[in-house]
């Protein structure tokens, strides 16, 4: 039997495009030890992977915040690791040449703490060999200002405008769940010049130690992912599907098939795998391997005949 097509177009608006051979995404921050592709198991062909994202950057260096950082439960993950990371400077110089020599697309997750800021990661990152995409973090819950760029729609269309204007690589606006709207902030984001959507970013939520009367997390707020931010993250691409027109990534508590095709279904083209390939680096392969052979068992050509399958008139 042929070889079912998995290819997809991430950036169909973009000039250059951003071709995909499947829809299997490793998160950012979930890739590697550091985030950014060190410390993989021996033998991991994390190559045949659509592509990854590495763990989000700023303009100047992150200590990120006090322990304990995380916090695991059943079902769920709550991360508060406050966006550590070397800066931007060290990342170009010492992960992107690394990046140049793979086949697999690596898209770099930016973060600001003003517009002036998103401007230059973007302009620093244009045309630096071995990125093949910006993914626009408007949405980090577990820093201080992280959630104010993406929960207004007018600065999520000026953030995403000022990265549109500053590079010439395709944009992915990373979007959060902590919204009143999100249809409203996705068609700021097409405003602005997005070419391609994820949804979403983790839930804002805090985890309480009840014998010491006091916040578990170091940074006190967290992030939520895992299965419980699925029916959440799920429901949103679905009601952004049709209102705008531009690619959907899914994530949220991706960690099987069953999980990639019901995201395919409610709109998405491509999904990220982030705290399951956190937990086990094998699993995006293990998962891509899964969707092949359903495809093959459906005598599917293409995803595309399954995105938005479930979307009702």
């Amino acid at each position: 039997m042929p070889q079912s097509n998995m290819t997809l177009q991430l950036a169909p608006n973009h000039p250059d495009g951003l071709t995909l051979r499947n829809p299997i995404i490793i998160a950012s921050g979930t890739f590697g030890l550091d985030g950014f592709g060190s410390g993989l198991p021996n033998g991991i062909e994390f190559q045949k992977i659509g592509a990854v994202v590495a763990k989000t950057v700023t303009k100047l260096p992150r200590k990120g915040n006090e322990t304990p950082r995380m916090l695991h439960g059943t079902g769920w993950l709550i991360n508060s690791i406050g966006l550590e990371n070397p800066g931007i400077e060290v990342v170009l110089k010492k992960f992107a040449p690394r990046w140049e020599m793979w086949e697999v697309p690596v898209i770099l997750s930016i973060a600001g703490e003003c517009l002036e800021d998103f401007a230059y990661l973007a302009g620093a990152a244009d045309r630096v060999p071995g990125i093949a995409a910006l993914e626009v973090n408007v949405s980090c819950p577990n820093i201080e200002g992280g959630l104010e760029f993406g929960q207004s729609p007018e600065l999520t269309e000026s953030v995403t405008r000022l990265v549109r204007d500053s590079t010439q690589l395709p944009v992915v606006v990373k979007l959060s769940p902590n919204v009143a709207d999100i249809v409203e902030i996705a068609r700021a984001s097409e405003r602005g010049g997005a070419h391609a959507l994820c949804l979403t970013n983790t839930l804002r939520g805090i985890a309480v130690d009840h014998h010491a009367k006091s916040p578990v997390l170091g940074g006190i707020i967290g992030g939520v992912s895992g299965p419980a931010l699925k029916p959440v993250a799920l429901g949103m691409v679905y009601s952004v599907y049709r209102e705008v027109n531009l690619p959907l990534i899914g994530v949220g508590g991706i960690s099987s098939v069953g999980d990639v095709l019901q995201y395919l279904m409610a709109g998405a083209c491509a999904i990220q795998i982030g705290s399951a390939s956190y937990a086990d680096p094998w699993n995006p392969l293990n998962v891509l391997s899964g969707l092949q052979r359903y495809m093959r068992r459906e005598n599917l050509d293409s995803l595309a005949e399954l995105v938005g399958s479930a979307q009702t008139s």
